[in-house]
């Protein structure tokens, strides 16, 4: 009596070389959607950092301004 052996499917190459370049090209998609994301990012840090400081100073302004008035 012999092992059953699962049968074997034949392979297209041609079918996997497509797939694989599909994938590839999936690949090089994503790549660019998460360079385009640290690339928003990137800019709007100092940005941000920008706007916190300005918002900064004119909080401190106005509150100078309310002390001289009342005080």
């Amino acid at each position: 009596m012999m092992a059953a052996t699962p049968a074997l499917e034949p392979v297209d190459l041609r079918e996997q070389l497509a797939h694989i370049d599909r994938m590839r090209v999936e690949l090089q998609k994503l790549n660019a959607d998460t360079l385009k994301v640290l690339q928003e990012t990137t800019l709007a840090t100092p940005r941000l950092l920008f706007v916190g400081a300005l918002t900064m100073a004119v909080m401190i302004g106005t509150v100078a301004v309310i002390a001289k008035l009342f005080y």
